[in-house]
């Protein structure tokens, strides 16, 4: 069966925005769990937001949707999941737990001792008061250019991969039968309960 040439660039160009939009949050899934940390995140946002994207997904399986819109809502809800977790996690669990460590650490550790320098560090701040912006600037200088082109090349890479993943999604999709032609499907009217859960999504989207 021969694709129109229309309806391919629809195709290919939604898989691109859909695999776009799934590695939208990837950065900062990997960002909060390499500096253990979920500082810049808020968990009234996150809570709207999961609303806006259970609705969203309820929606889409109501009114019947494409494949992809369902895997696209079920995909954010599962990273509004994550999210939350780490913001437990990092902001309320984790604290406490370190805290308690330090705690028992003071209580198996003695204090200082008498023959303990009071500026253990004085010294070597001083030695290093005069040399270390010099060679802080130098170094700046040297890795400036390479650090900038670096930033742009693996910028390059991803806006490549994500279109190559797109394409190639889409392309598999079409061979197996997942992507059908517009002609195919007959148009049904959405539910009216499909309808309201649209208008909720958007609204707390927007809230």
């Amino acid at each position: 069966m021969q694709l129109p040439l229309n309806e391919a660039f629809s195709g290919i160009f939604g898989s691109i925005s859909l695999t776009s939009w799934m590695f939208l949050i990837v950065p900062q899934l990997w960002e909060n769990f390499r500096n253990q940390s979920a500082e810049g995140l808020s968990t009234l946002f996150l809570i709207i937001w999961l609303l806006g994207d259970i609705c969203n997904l309820t929606g889409a399986l109501w009114a019947h949707l494409l494949p992809t819109v369902v895997a696209l809502g079920i995909y954010f809800c599962l990273v509004d999941f994550i999210m939350l977790a780490q913001l437990i996690y990092y902001n309320h669990y984790r604290p406490k737990k370190h805290y308690r460590f330090l705690q028992n650490r003071r209580t198996d550790h003695a204090g200082p001792s008498l023959s303990d320098p009071l500026l253990p560090d004085a010294e070597a701040s001083r030695a290093t008061k005069h040399s270390g912006p010099q060679r802080r600037d130098s170094l700046s200088e040297a890795f400036s250019d390479s650090s900038s082109s670096k930033e742009v090349t693996r910028n390059a890479i991803s806006v490549f991969l994500v279109v190559f993943v797109g394409t190639t999604g889409w392309f598999i999709a079409w061979k197996t039968g997942a992507w059908g032609l517009q002609g195919d499907t007959p148009d049904t009217e959405a539910p009216l309960s499909a309808l309201i859960l649209g208008y909720a999504s958007s609204f707390f989207y927007l809230t």
